[in-house]
């Protein structure tokens, strides 16, 4: 998928996180975590520790996670964090809050 400025991502682009979450994955890699959070360890370091503020560290998480999910074969369930990184992801962009 094409990658996104945090000024291009609408409501409609970003998977409902209270809904079947269809295509969450697709969004996920509209930024690419590892470079944006500058490095592996620091896009890890966002989606393990909850440490996730701003919009661009929030869909550094979900793409790490995204990750995760296809090269750990899907061994736990990820829903729980992706639908909360969705929910905050989507309360940044409603608030305008792009950083």
């Amino acid at each position: 998928m094409k990658e996104l400025t945090n000024r291009q991502p609408d409501l409609a682009r970003i998977p409902d996180p209270e809904g079947d979450l269809h295509g969450w994955e697709h969004f996920a890699h509209t930024i690419n975590g590892y470079e944006a959070a500058g490095s592996f360890e620091a896009c890890a370091d966002l989606a393990n520790n909850n440490g996730a503020t701003t919009l661009t560290e929030l869909r550094c998480a979900l793409f790490f996670v995204a990750r995760s999910a296809r090269h750990g074969g899907m061994f736990y369930d990820c829903t729980p964090q992706v639908r909360e990184l969705l929910k905050k992801i989507r309360a940044r962009v409603e608030a305008g809050d792009l950083q």
